[in-house]
């Protein structure tokens, strides 16, 4: 009774703004919809009848250039003869959230999904497709009907980073042909910079707003203040960014149930909020994931009241922000301590530097010991920075080791990789950085999801998450979707289990192991009718080191 006192109050106090969303305010509010993460997703016309959020953000076109779209239990009427949806309610939806003052963009990619380009040509051609398709342009199957869209937001968690430098470019040259209303370009980096996926992309093309992840990666939230690294993504933003009046975002999950790690409650974010706000200009607002989750925890009404309180749409946050750079004249206490401010991890070189070539990889880098330049190093746990030609060394936060990231040492979670690293940059080539996740093969040329093994007739695929990782124990986030139709409240899942791995708890559906087989079964009194994800946490114990299970072992059954 408290939770929904408090809401109404909270609806009836913002029930009265309808100005236009500003992409220069640092005051903006973004939070993702149509993945029902929560199991009570309403209806998108649901969540603008106020005016807690000031963009909605679809999720997901999560297969294309062949088009595969999933917004859960939003939308599961298809164009007939064709797997494409058409969502006519969603369409009056949007056009309804639009006249109410918010921006609707379509969000691309997700952690589970079959995307991505073969170059220039292929991202080109798809960019058309979606202008006619989404935007003004004119197609023969629209979605969503005549609603216009505002933009595009690339959620991209695999595969490779070809073409969408192109794909950008071309989509906002339709963007300009039509000048009768504002269109974005997004983007959900993850936290550690640079971005795995996005990094060269966010480098060479246009983006009005960049919503970083800062959850789910040891430099969450949950982190802050020492390993949080928003600085990194404000230095980004007025060093490499393309447009140098990008907003970054503070993303956030909206509830302790919608990220393996990183929540925050509204107090403490409310605290990082006004923190960042004061030391970073480039700051545009807060994200979550995902609606479901923040209103129904309380969290999106705790962010809007912090944006009206601390923010201003005239100008950014003021000062300068901090510099994490390392440079010949910082001075340290001892070699024993890092001589630079521990906002973040993995630290930025000057520009223009080049990449020191003298040391040898076989020579870890020890604190004291002579370096050449802006070289950075691992040494098991520690992660190594060079300044005034020595080595200092500061060690990572417990149960991550660290890693070399394009030239940058960082600190992550092992997810199998061996913690005994010796590292420098400029003497090696770089490891390519593995995969956090397991998901059920793609095949081809179509790039359709390879359905898991399913003891029903409806396709499905699953993905494994790597989550929090300390001493012996884990945390992993199981992702189950639904290819075409809806699944029932009532299902389970069963997958193997890696040698030494136990299972101790789950957040969704009750477990039981049989020697090394985990299977999962629903609770059909707290399950939605009908579905298309399911996603959950699963905490156990490991030894030695940590691995997902496979995929090709899971099976997915629907009763």
């Amino acid at each position: 009774m408290r939770l929904l006192t408090g809401l109404s109050i909270a609806l009836t106090t913002f029930a009265a703004y309808t100005a236009a969303f500003d992409v220069n305010c640092n005051t903006n509010y973004a939070s993702y919809y149509g993945q029902n993460s929560a199991r009570n997703q309403k209806t998108l016309g649901e969540y603008c009848k106020d005016a807690v959020e000031d963009v909605i953000v679809l999720a997901f076109m999560n297969g294309f250039p062949n088009i595969l779209l999933n917004f859960a239990n939003a939308c599961e009427t298809t164009f007939e003869g064709s797997t494409l949806l058409h969502c006519p309610n969603m369409a009056k939806d949007i056009k309804y959230c639009q006249s109410q003052g918010k921006a609707v963009i379509l969000s691309m990619g997700g952690a589970s999904g079959a995307y991505g380009f073969s170059g220039d040509s292929d991202a080109v051609a798809f960019a058309d497709t979606v202008w006619n398709m989404f935007f003004k342009g004119n197609s023969d199957k629209r979605p969503f009907d005549d609603a216009v869209l505002d933009g595009i937001d690339l959620d991209i968690e695999g595969g490779s980073g070809a073409g969408y430098p192109a794909f950008i470019n071309q989509l906002r040259s339709h963007y300009a042909s039509d000048p009768s209303k504002n269109y974005y370009i997004a983007a959900a980096p993850q936290c550690p910079y640079p971005d795995s996926y996005l990094g060269s992309t966010l480098n060479s093309a246009w983006f009005d707003m960049v919503y970083v992840q800062f959850y789910n990666n040891f430099c969450g939230l949950n982190a802050y203040p020492n390993w949080f690294n928003f600085g990194d993504w404000d230095n980004w933003a007025k060093t490499n960014a393309i447009n140098k009046n990008v907003k970054v975002y503070i993303g956030a999950p909206g509830s302790p149930s919608a990220a393996s790690s990183g929540y925050v409650d509204g107090a403490t974010l409310t605290s990082i909020y006004n923190a960042v706000r004061s030391k970073y200009s480039s700051l545009g607002g807060i994200m979550t994931w995902d609606v479901s989750q923040a209103r129904t925890s309380g969290l999106a009404e705790s962010i809007r009241a912090a944006l009206d309180a601390g923010g201003t749409c005239k100008h950014g946050g003021g000062g300068e922000p901090t510099s994490t750079t390392i440079s010949s004249t910082s001075t340290a206490s001892s070699t024993s301590s890092v001589p630079y401010s521990t906002t973040s991890i993995s630290t930025t070189t000057t520009s223009g530097s080049s990449e020191p070539t003298s040391t040898s990889h076989t020579d870890c880098p020890t604190s004291g010991a002579p370096c050449t330049g802006n070289q950075q190093g691992c040494n098991g746990n520690q992660f190594a920075l060079c300044s005034g030609g020595k080595w200092y060394l500061g060690s990572c936060v417990s149960g991550t080791t660290c890693i070399l990231n394009n030239g940058q040492a960082i600190c992550d979670w092992p997810n199998g990789r061996s913690t005994d690293t010796c590292e420098i940059s400029g003497s090696s080539s770089l490891q390519k950085r593995l995969d956090f996740a397991k998901v059920s093969l793609i095949t081809q040329p179509k790039l359709r999801p390879k359905p898991v093994n399913v003891q029903s007739s409806l396709p499905a695929r699953v993905e494994f998450v790597a989550g929090d990782i300390s001493g012996e124990k884990y945390s992993m986030v199981v992702k189950i979707q639904a290819n075409k139709k809806a699944f029932s409240g009532k299902w389970s899942i069963g997958f193997t289990l890696p040698d030494g791995q136990t299972v101790d708890s789950t957040s969704r559906g009750e477990a039981s192991v049989d020697n090394n087989t985990v299977t999962i079964k629903s609770n059909p009194l707290n399950e939605e009718a009908k579905n298309m994800a399911a996603i959950f946490k699963v905490t156990g114990t490991f030894k030695d080191s940590y691995n997902l299970p496979d995929t090709n072992s899971a099976v997915f059954i629907s009763y």
